[in-house]
């Protein structure tokens, strides 16, 4: 150990300037090397930085077109569908309206059809009660015809 401390203070001077020149260099290439590349590394970076902002805002913009586009087609459709809607209402009203005025006539032929059998049971009803009268009466008649048969035959 004494060895290398003794031959560091004898060769102090040659280590000193070899430990400058290099120190030297290390400024040179710190300063002539390094710091342009870092410079240049951060003009790069802030190229892709930029380009990064528009590409972003071209989509947002991108984004707003389409956006608005959409929206564009969905009140034209909405609309479309609405005057559809409004279309199907109108013809469903008229339809219904159709099938009461169907179901109103119907109804009036079936309310009048009700009255003429009705009608119909009445009558028949008075023709048995007519037909009734009739058979007694015939039975009646035949009764009295036998009794004047028998008032009128001699008397064995």
């Amino acid at each position: 150990m004494r060895k290398i401390w003794r031959w560091t203070q004898d060769n102090a001077g040659p280590i000193t300037v070899t430990l400058a020149v290099l120190g030297g260099f290390a400024a040179i290439i710190q300063f002539s090397v390094v710091r342009p590349m870092q410079q240049g590394f951060t003009v790069v970076n802030q190229r892709i930085d930029d380009q990064i902002r528009y590409i972003d805002q071209r989509f947002d913009d991108q984004d707003r077109s389409i956006n608005q586009r959409f929206d564009a087609q969905d009140r034209s459709i909405n609309q479309r569908f609405d005057a559809v809607n409004q279309r199907f209402d109108a013809q469903d009203k008229y339809i219904n309206q159709r099938f009461d005025a169907q179901d109103k006539y119907i109804n009036q032929r079936f309310d009048a059809q009700d009255r003429r059998v009705e009608d119909l049971v009445r009558d028949v009803s008075e023709l048995r009660k007519l037909n009734d009268r009739v058979i007694r009466n015939e039975t009646r008649i035949d009764i009295l015809i036998e009794q004047l048969q028998t008032a009128d035959a001699p008397a064995p």
